[in-house]
């Protein structure tokens, strides 16, 4: 039988999230997460703004120690976000994902409560995902609403005869951000504790601005220097990890650096046939016809397979590039190039406007 809390709360974070919709694979996962006095208070708890406990308190008739007490150790459990104004914690609710997925298997636990929580968010996952044989041979995510998360191409593949946008450059971010964290790739972490690991490293996610803080202050992550943070983003290129960041333009909270066999978000957007908008750059690759020489290393790089030889040289499918930049980073014979895209999209100015546009996009 469906739990009217936490359906309530699932409703939540269908309104300010991706895909959160009910089923009993998501009710056992809010369960395990939350127990029944934690969602009382997330369901009251604001998504879009910090709050104090008091006011929250207030609202529901509680005691506002009682309840500052409660939200402090679901902060600690990295169900909801907190910050600190004028010396006093203030809270808010966030999304499941990307937000209180990503903090569950930030510190790279090994522990019976992770390995379950992994379990749990993977029946979640496989229960939002369309069934292979129903899948349409041309679609994008349903739902027509923005995505959160953008690709940001390696900086080194950027020139300045290309039409470069600010929000493009990763390193404007990394140099503007007055702390920065470095975590555990959650989503390399979640594949180990269902035993399903790849040969990626782990330890290349940064996060940026408050929610570093907040990392830090809760134990999810370590701080580093930006020089420290831009060899994590060199590290990454030479892996052939794809940048991926916060779809919005003033202030990104994150840099993650995936891979189509963990990351949900590059599983999500590569299942489908044409994935290049959902979750992509403003730019996309061209192959220089007299310098290629058919080697295959793109071919082998590009985890959107979206390069292929054919009559000796690399054919790119525009429909499959997403403008990470990859190929280029990779290319001994510098014969792949990126481009400006003619379909510019500019993300969202702040959280607070993606939020909206993802919630214009549900109704």
């Amino acid at each position: 039988m469906a739990d009217d809390l936490y359906d309530r709360l699932s409703d939540i974070f269908n309104m300010i999230g991706f895909g959160s919709r009910r089923s009993p694979e998501l009710e056992a996962l809010l369960k395990a997460l939350f127990t029944r006095e934690e969602a009382e208070l997330a369901v009251n708890l604001s998504p879009l703004a910090p709050e104090p406990p008091k006011k929250l308190a207030e609202r529901l008739g509680k005691d506002p120690e009682q309840v500052a007490r409660m939200l402090d150790g679901m902060a600690d459990k990295g169900v909801i976000y907190s910050s600190t104004r004028n010396g006093e914690k203030w809270y808010k609710l966030i999304q499941l994902v990307p937000g209180i997925f990503e903090l569950q298997f930030m510190k790279g636990e090994y522990t019976p409560r992770a390995q379950e929580i992994a379990r749990l968010f993977d029946n979640y996952h496989h229960a939002l995902r369309p069934k292979e044989e129903t899948r349409p041979a041309e679609a994008a995510p349903a739902g027509g609403s923005i995505h959160f998360a953008r690709v940001i191409p390696i900086e080194q593949t950027i020139t300045p005869q290309m039409n470069i946008f600010p929000f493009e450059v990763a390193s404007k971010y990394i140099e503007d951000a007055d702390m920065i964290t470095l975590s555990t790739c959650y989503c390399r972490h979640e594949k180990r504790l269902l035993g399903k690991g790849c040969k990626y490293p782990d330890d290349v996610c940064l996060q940026l601005g408050p929610f570093a803080e907040f990392v830090k202050e809760r134990g999810f992550g370590r701080e580093i220097s930006k020089e420290e943070a831009l060899n994590v983003m060199r590290k990454s290129a030479d892996a052939g990890l794809i940048h991926t960041s916060s779809n919005t333009q003033e202030r990104i909270d994150f840099i993650c650096n995936c891979c189509t066999c963990c990351c949900g978000i590059l599983q999500g957007v590569s299942f489908h046939h044409a994935p290049v908008r959902t979750v992509s750059s403003n730019y996309e690759a061209v192959i220089e016809e007299d310098t290629c020489t058919g080697c295959g290393i793109c071919v082998d790089m590009c985890q959107m397979n979206a390069i292929n030889i054919d009559t000796g040289m690399a054919q790119i499918d525009l429909n499959r590039c997403i403008g990470c930049g990859v190929c280029v980073y990779h290319c001994d014979q510098e014969a792949v190039t990126l481009q400006t895209r003619s379909d510019f999209v500019e993300p969202p100015k702040s959280f607070r406007e993606l939020i909206a546009k993802q919630a214009q996009g549900k109704r």
